[in-house]
């Protein structure tokens, strides 16, 4: 083992000084990608919190259960069959995790659609031009999903951002007519 690192060490001090820093430079990289770019979701949360208190809570050794009881760790009190611990360490965090998706999903759904009705609405007031050119595309989509290159989901995805594209407001008048003589 000692002559193995040695070894590495030796290849590490012949490297070439700029295939070292490349290197180093996309380790930092990944590193930096997994730990600020990943934020976890709602549901992955969930089941860490589920898991920890599982830790916290549950033991399935009576001596650390006693020891925990006193104080003299930290750790679960509660002690339980190693089956039990088992399924509360395994099964508990994913059940939750599941659960929190779900409900996620169900209410990003409604909240999707409250929104699409919302932006139908607006759209309806704009011009016959715009309602003309908004139907052109939404029969564009139609056909695709009837070709099979769409999902249902995929098509109800790209329906609610072709609605609110037109949608959007514009919060000032000059903004609006850039926009208007940038898009003509």
């Amino acid at each position: 083992m000692i002559k193995w690192l040695i070894k590495i060490l030796q290849d590490l001090e012949k490297m070439d000084r700029v295939r070292l820093v490349k290197e180093l430079g996309e380790l930092f990289r990944y590193i930096n990608q997994q730990i600020f770019n990943q934020i976890p979701g709602v549901s992955a949360v969930a089941g860490l919190l589920v898991g920890s208190w599982v830790a916290s809570t549950f033991t399935t050794s009576r001596f650390k259960g006693f020891l925990a009881s006193w104080g003299i760790i930290k750790g679960g009190s509660r002690v339980v069959s190693t089956t039990t611990y088992n399924f509360l360490s395994t099964a508990l965090p994913i059940l939750a995790v599941a659960i929190t998706a779900y409900l996620v999903q169900k209410a990003m759904k409604a909240y999707r659609e409250r929104q699409l009705d919302r932006n139908k609405a607006l759209v309806a007031q704009l011009g016959n031009a715009i309602q003309s050119e908004i139907g052109e595309k939404l029969k564009v989509l139609e056909k695709a999903k009837e070709i099979g290159l769409l999902s249902e989901s995929e098509f109800q995805t790209k329906r609610a951002n072709l609605y609110q594209t037109y949608a959007r407001p514009f919060p000032f008048k000059l903004e609006e007519l850039l926009i208007k003589k940038l898009a003509s």
